[in-house]
């Protein structure tokens, strides 16, 4: 059964690269496809472990997996018809309206299907932590999940500058109107830029894994080590990371670029303080990510043009700060049931108070969560997204291993970027971004738990110590 426990393994990394193609898997269709994907990469995990899943690893993320499941219980709950007593109870004003149309049952959802549709999506979500904790088992194999973002990352960065530097005028694949500006396999730029900003903190962290702590004694290994890393694969990743910020300019996302500076300077001061054994590379590093980069690669691929669309930007010119405003009377009458998962868009209507235009979502994932959710649920996400935060900045403070420390500081400029990019977009809402980012939450929590390099916890991964390749 070892075989077919790569086998699942090898799955989860294809899912991983797969997810953002379709169209951000941000259309019913796709995904549906990620949502069986993950099913049938279930059903052979439980194969391969002949049904006997030990609990020992489950109790190393439980803060994340119970998190998530308790979550996916609370939009159930949301979606069931529920007596008109009980529906009182909980949300007098979601029985108030459904009363109002004379509808037979009431629920705390004012659009039960699309929380159903959410719910679906939410236990893919859950199971596809589930699936992580035992198939990502070792430090080994920990690398190779970040090399898989990393390479998904640097595929739709290519592909969305090649698409602008070429002037098409149509993509590709389905036909979307191009305007010059990157979105790679996505449909709105600011989704790609939040995908491009959380894999490029994890390249990062991929590159600052493997950088030395031990001093060069003197000039001749100090060359000799300059020339390794000019030779190894590092070289490699830092050119994705080039490729990564080339497309990210190239979005024109004001917040997306900001998040990813504001995330390599805050990730990098905190690298600086509290990173155990920091490599002596470290600081020149995140200092050529900012200013190389972000300055040198951006002018010349349109920085000017994203500098020139944050000075232009007006809270007069702009609706959705209304729309962030409006919502909050939706939580004042709403504050701890929230109106059900996926149903901003038809709350929204009966709060606007002008015409707006058409908003699906409220282009803040905080007062989104807040008005779907409830005050209570959303809160467990934010313990949730803390904790993991938490426990990848006690890796960097505490550990010894490289490895570790890499990717718990690429986790932790990927939440901080998360964060602020959140507070001025819904990129929570793709599953692309959402999985990557639950992802990360996994590997922020897999960098506390999970033993150094050659060091397995699962023995049912034994036999693949030999045949798992070193990044």
């Amino acid at each position: 059964m070892a075989s077919l426990e790569r086998f699942s393994f090898y799955s989860l990394l294809l899912l991983i690269i797969w997810l953002p193609i379709p169209l951000g898997s941000n259309r019913d269709w796709a995904w549906a496809i990620a949502e069986i994907w993950i099913a049938l990469q279930s059903i052979l995990l439980i194969l391969a472990y002949r049904g006997n899943l030990p609990s020992e690893p489950i109790k190393r993320y439980k803060c994340l997996l119970f998190g998530l499941a308790f979550f996916q219980v609370w939009v159930l709950f949301q979606a069931l018809p529920l007596p008109w007593d009980m529906l009182s109870f909980f949300s007098q004003k979601s029985a108030d309206i459904y009363q109002l149309v004379g509808a037979p049952t009431g629920f705390i959802s004012l659009d039960s299907r699309m929380t159903l549709t959410s719910l679906f999506k939410g236990v893919a979500y859950t199971l596809f932590v589930l699936n992580a904790i035992f198939l990502v088992n070792s430090s080994q194999r920990l690398k190779q999940v970040v090399l898989a973002i990393v390479i998904s990352g640097t595929f739709q960065a290519f592909y969305a500058a090649m698409v602008v530097l070429l002037d098409m005028t149509e993509s590709p694949v389905f036909g979307f109107t191009e305007k010059g500006i990157a979105t790679g396999s996505f449909v709105y730029k600011n989704h790609l830029a939040n995908y491009l900003m959380m894999t490029l903190c994890m390249g990062l962290g991929l590159i600052v894994a493997q950088l030395h702590t031990s001093p060069s004694d003197s000039r001749f290994v100090f060359i000799k080590r300059l020339l390794e890393g000019i030779l190894s694969r590092k070289m490699y990743i830092r050119l994705c990371l080039i490729i990564m910020v080339i497309a990210l300019v190239m979005t024109r996302s004001r917040m997306g670029n900001t998040a990813f500076f504001a995330a390599t300077a805050i990730g990098g001061i905190i690298a600086l303080i509290f990173y155990k054994n920091k490599p002596r590379a470290l600081t020149a590093l995140v200092g050529s990510v900012i200013a190389i980069d972000t300055i040198v690669v951006g002018a010349l691929f349109g920085l000017d043009k994203v500098k020139q669309r944050l000075v232009e930007t007006s809270l007069g010119a702009e609706s959705r700060d209304q729309v962030v405003i409006w919502s909050l009377d939706i939580i004042r009458d709403f504050p701890f049931t929230g109106t059900g998962m996926a149903s901003f868009y038809t709350i929204f209507p009966m709060y606007s108070k002008a015409d707006i235009g058409f908003y699906d979502h409220a282009h803040n994932d905080y007062v989104q969560f807040l008005v779907e959710a409830g005050i209570p649920a959303t809160l467990l996400l934010g313990f949730v997204v803390l904790y993991a935060f938490w426990r990848a900045f006690s890796t960097i403070r505490t550990r010894h291993s490289k490895t570790m420390k890499g990717i718990a500081l690429g986790c932790i400029m990927s939440i901080i970027g998360m964060l602020i990019h959140i507070s001025v977009d819904f990129n929570l809402q793709p599953m692309a971004n959402a999985l990557t980012f639950i992802l990360i939450l996994f590997l922020a929590n897999a960098s506390a738990v999970l033993p150094a390099m050659g060091e397995l916890v699962s023995p049912s991964a034994q036999n693949d110590t030999k045949e798992v390749a070193h990044v």
